[in-house]
């Protein structure tokens, strides 16, 4: 791979002056606009396909500004105790006693701050026995955090007993219980006690941001390297604490608690310490596999004899005998751990000895939006071709404490505004093909029939099902047996169901229609779907197959084609800009793929016709002239005449090319011809360079938004990993 930039997360004081803690009051939460969902522009969509360093290299201020919406608070502390660590849920519950004023006074007189961890983990060991508090602050999770941009090294790890003595001295995230960070300014503090009739609790200065981000990023890693339904950190300043609940819903954070004076984060740790597993948030559905399914689980998976390996039991969808995966262990990703959080990994079905692919993600829990799982079995009833097949599905049972409680708890009396948080459910969704990643083609004619082949299941979906895909991309295209598989159905909508679903929707950013990146509100229809298959054939060639292209021309290409205009944030205007003037393929572009220009050039003369200008004047004529066909009742010749007329108008020429733009079996006759056309080598595939933004080469990920480690990884000699077809 090529290499990334490391950000150092440092706690050394700022010489900068405290900045003025001005927050401007947010709107109030508004229903979902009524047209479409509104595309939510986040790490989650814009980053899987990104090749820009600026997007891919998530800051640690990005990562607080994104998750900040999502913050409900601040809960009174005795009620978050009461709430998420009740004695009622914890048998044999003994109450804390020993707490007195004062017993944190060494670790709020400490300075420097790195003065304090020892203190304070020796003082709060008296209250949490069972727990083993760890100073981590130097030694970074070198083994399970590759994925991040930046080090992940908390201050304090909090460990349950039991591990072993060699592996305290550095952070290990996929064992860590609670991550505790400490800041010895007040301005670098992200909350703050609203004050009467205030609506906002978050400090939104740069600081407080980059606080904010860097707990985010160890929640981000907790979550992403163990299976957990929530997990718990506390952050202090100076004589504060806070403690904060990470759901796939949002963050719940508890008021101000000076714990030098006050009892509750002694509290917290001394009911954790006692607290089940599942109450602590542990996936408890989720076991350690034993040694011997493990080991036959790695040979059929083709993994190191090292990676730690899972067990999970998924209901058949026939009512047949459940089904029972072994599966790795995951590996994080540098995201907000907010939403959907899909990873998908293969795994080996020890009763049936096969492997099959194994997807976990929290689902909208919306009634208009369907289950995958419902999904793939509404395609199988109506004979969709070219997709798989669901063999084990179902939403994930856990303890009332296990379920995602920030929605819940959005509307409550003390919570500040915030964004509009969406309710989630735990899902598991199994398939039984495992297939190669699109850009892992025999050759480009190949690359080009998997797409047309994913077409053609859209379109059955479409016309069979009544179901529209909506996230059309190169990582939802798979190649099995030669063939191209369209997957991940989650975002896929009934067309029955009219207007938005949800506040925002996710999706692939670098594949959308132009027309969609440069509206966030608009409907998402069958017309950007077919457009997006035109994206994925380019992305995957330009990236894959020698060009004619400079390094910096083809970079060009690729940024004013994929990428999304940071300065405002919204999408600009070059993806359309591409399809009007085609002014890259002016000539040969692919070396040797004749047909392949040929293709690129008449998809994008296709497309372009939607973006053809058509001025207010234009409209008005034409509404004009058709109102007055309607209300004058013309004879045969005068409306032939004004038929005629009508031709000419811009407007009317617009609506006969969307016609063209919907139809599946139009696009695919352009595919077809292509593909017969002679002039296609057989050609594997070639990454290719591009150049950096700025200091950095960007870094080359080819995962979809389902994030999985058995995705290929390409690596600076062009060696890549992958599952051979099974």
């Amino acid at each position: 791979m090529f290499p990334m930039p490391t950000v150092q997360v440092s706690d050394e004081a700022d010489s900068t002056p405290p900045a003025e803690q001005k927050t401007p009051e947010l709107p109030p939460q508004i229903l979902a606009p009524p047209n479409d969902t509104p595309i939510k522009r986040t790490c989650a969509t814009m980053q899987p396909f990104t090749t820009n360093t600026r997007c891919r290299d998530t800051t640690l201020n990005a990562m607080g500004n994104e998750i900040r919406g999502y913050l409900v608070g601040p809960m009174p502390a005795e009620e978050f105790l009461e709430e998420f660590l009740s004695p009622t849920t914890i048998p044999d519950y003994q109450p804390l006693t020993s707490f007195s004023e004062g017993a944190f006074a060494s670790t709020v007189s400490a300075a420097p701050e790195t003065e304090a961890y020892n203190p304070f983990i020796n003082t709060m060991e008296s209250f949490a026995p069972g727990l083993s508090f760890i100073d981590t602050h130097s030694n970074a999770d070198k083994i399970n955090c590759k994925a991040f941009s930046f080090q992940i090294k908390p201050d304090v790890c909090v460990y349950a007993d039991g591990i072993p003595r060699d592996r305290q001295s550095s952070c290990d995230i996929s064992t860590t219980e609670v991550v505790v960070e400490f800041k010895c300014e007040p301005h670098h503090n992200p909350f703050y006690t609203p004050a009467h009739g205030s609506s906002r609790f978050i400090s939104e200065t740069d600081k407080a941001m980059d606080t904010l981000g860097q707990i985010t990023s160890y929640a981000a890693a907790q979550l992403g390297a163990q299976y957990r339904t929530h997990a718990f950190s506390v952050l202090i300043v100076c004589e504060q604490a806070y403690i904060l609940r990470w759901d796939r819903e949002g963050v719940t954070v508890s008021s101000a608690i000076y714990y030098n004076k006050e009892p509750h984060l002694a509290e917290f740790f001394h009911r954790y310490a006692q607290a089940s597993p599942a109450v602590r948030g542990v996936d408890t559905s989720v076991t350690l596999a034993s040694v011997e399914e493990a080991s036959l689980a790695r040979l059929k998976l083709d993994l190191p004899a090292s990676w730690r390996m899972l067990k999970v039991t998924v209901p058949a969808v026939d009512n047949s005998d459940p089904i029972t995966l072994i599966f790795p262990a995951p590996q994080p990703v540098g995201r907000t751990p907010i939403g959907r959080c899909t990873r998908t990994c293969p795994a080996y079905d020890i009763n049936n000895k096969n492997v099959v692919m194994f997807k976990d993600s929290w689902r909208v829990a919306n009634p208009d939006i369907l289950p995958e799982g419902e999904t793939y079995k509404l395609l199988a009833k109506h004979k969709v071709s070219n997709v798989a097949s669901c063999i084990a599905c179902h939403d994930v049972p856990s303890l009332p404490q296990q379920a995602p409680q920030t929605h819940r708890l959005a509307h409550a009396p003390w919570a500040c505004s915030h964004t509009t948080i969406t309710p989630h459910v735990h899902y598991r969704l199994v398939l039984n093909i495992v297939g190669r990643e699109s850009h892992e083609f025999t050759s480009s004619h190949q690359l080009v029939s998997i797409v047309r082949d994913a077409l053609i299941a859209h379109k059955e979906a479409y016309h069979k099902a009544g179901v529209l895909h909506r996230d059309l991309s190169a990582g939802n295209v798979v190649i099995y047996k030669g063939k191209g598989i369209l997957i991940d159905w989650d975002l896929s909508k009934l067309i029955t169901i009219q207007g938005a679903r949800q506040v925002n929707r996710t999706g692939t950013w670098q594949f959308m229609s132009a027309h969609l990146v440069q509206h966030k509100d608009a409907k998402h229809d069958v017309e950007d779907d077919i457009e997006s298959s035109l994206y994925v054939v380019l992305w995957i060639a330009l990236m894959y197959t020698m060009t004619h292209l400079t390094i910096p021309a083809r970079t060009l290409l690729v940024k004013d084609v994929f990428e999304v205009d940071e300065l405002e944030g919204v999408g600009s205007s070059t993806k359309s800009g591409f399809l009007t003037s085609r002014m890259h393929f002016s000539k040969d572009v692919f070396v040797n793929r004749k047909p392949l220009d040929r293709l690129i050039v008449a998809l994008a003369e296709l497309f372009a016709l939607r973006y053809t200008l058509v001025t207010q004047e234009q409209q008005d004529v034409y509404d004009q002239m058709t109102e007055w066909m309607e209300r004058l009742s013309p004879d045969a010749n005068e409306i032939t005449l004004l038929t005629n007329i009508m031709k000419t108008n811009p407007v009317h020429k617009m609506k006969e090319h969307m016609e063209i733009l919907k139809s599946h079996d139009k696009i695919l006759a352009v595919y077809d011809f292509h593909l017969g056309l002679d002039g296609w080598p057989q050609d594997l595939p070639v990454p290719q360079d591009i150049a950096s933004y700025g200091k950095y080469h960007v870094q080359r990920h080819c995962f979809t938004k389902s994030q999985c480690y058995s995705r290929p990884e390409l690596t600076t000699s062009g060696k890549k990993r992958r599952f051979e077809e099974i």
